[in-house]
């Protein structure tokens, strides 16, 4: 029997599996296994749900549809505390296309908070106060939830080394350093060369090859109670097939985790990325005591995918004061 062999240490069953299915080439099941290292560890007390969202694009084809979708079913089925959407939330960051989905956002989401940041598309055009007129909040923000905080890091420009200022990494530490001892997650568009969201390596732009980007992952690998969410490369979740670190890694040294598009997710074809309107994926990330469960789903088809769940664990660790450092002095300490 052929063994499948794509899954990652991270990759655990959805919730209420009990064992495998095996079938064979004409959808006939003709056994099933035990769970094995896909069973979920010692998972303590719920505390809450939330979505993890990335590249709307609301002008896009089916975007729009998508969006609502998506909102209905994490707000009616799963009845999250939140969303977050990490960016491109529009096409071109203009005032018509942000009216669209602050549209969308109070139809569908009228009773539970959306909170989004800018992306690369929303760098294009507008400019920090359009995207605040539209989404009611700043290029940079956070929130608190329960025990855990929230870091929201839009892209100040579409530039090498641009997505940050000095001034905005300097915020980005000292939140970080104030809740050193906090689970953080933060909530960024794009994500540094070899890290998850790229694979196959067809992204060779590194937003991240200079002063500021390499200061930003110098904060994650410090501040180890952090997640990392990021969006862009739109890659659908099943690349994990070509490429271990697609949805998930830990090789640079933080959690990092990537989402795909809502709207228009991207496959790899004849060695290129290629659009596909007719999925929609994202994560229910639901947060326990000691670690987070990422439940992957196609909203359009209605279905959780299993290649894309993911138990992450997030004891939290003790960050002494004062012990992060700077040498290229980009920020005070």
């Amino acid at each position: 029997m052929a063994q499948y062999k794509d899954f990652i240490p991270e990759n655990v069953a959805l919730p209420g599996t009990r064992r495998i299915g095996i079938y064979n080439s004409k959808g006939n099941r003709v056994g099933q296994i035990p769970l094995d290292t896909l069973t979920p560890p010692n998972i303590r007390k719920k505390q809450y749900s939330f979505g993890a969202l990335s590249d709307v694009h609301i002008i896009y084809q089916t975007a729009a549809s998508d969006f609502q979708k998506a909102l209905t079913y994490l707000n009616d089925d799963v009845d999250v505390a939140f969303t977050c959407i990490c960016g491109d939330l529009t096409d071109d960051g203009t005032a018509e296309q942000l009216a669209q989905y602050k549209a969308v956002v109070y139809t569908y989401s009228a009773d539970t908070p959306v909170y989004a940041i800018a992306g690369n598309h929303e760098g294009y055009s507008s400019k920090p106060e359009l995207l605040e007129q539209y989404t009611g909040k700043p290029l940079y923000y956070s929130f608190e939830h329960g025990n855990d905080v929230f870091l929201m890091l839009g892209c100040y420009s579409w530039t090498n080394d641009g997505i940050f200022t000095k001034e905005y990494l300097q915020w980005v530490y000292e939140t970080l350093e104030t809740n050193r001892n906090k689970r953080c997650f933060i909530f960024e568009h794009v994500f540094p060369w070899g890290d998850s969201g790229n694979p196959g390596g067809l992204y060779s732009f590194d937003m991240f090859s200079g002063t500021k980007g390499s200061v930003f992952q110098s904060l994650l690998k410090h501040y180890k109670n952090t997640a990392f969410f990021h969006g862009h490369s739109h890659t659908k979740f099943y690349l994990q097939e070509i490429d271990e670190k697609a949805n998930y890694s830990d090789a640079l040294g933080y959690r990092s985790v990537h989402i795909p598009s809502l709207a228009v997710p991207r496959d790899i074809v004849n060695s290129a990325l290629s659009n596909i309107y007719a999925d929609s994926e994202g994560y229910v990330v639901d947060v326990y005591e000691n670690g987070i469960h990422l439940r992957g789903r196609d909203f359009v088809k209605g279905e959780f995918l299993p290649i894309a769940s993911y138990w992450l664990d997030t004891t939290l660790q003790t960050i002494p004061a004062g012990t992060y450092t700077d040498s290229t002095g980009t920020i005070t300490t």
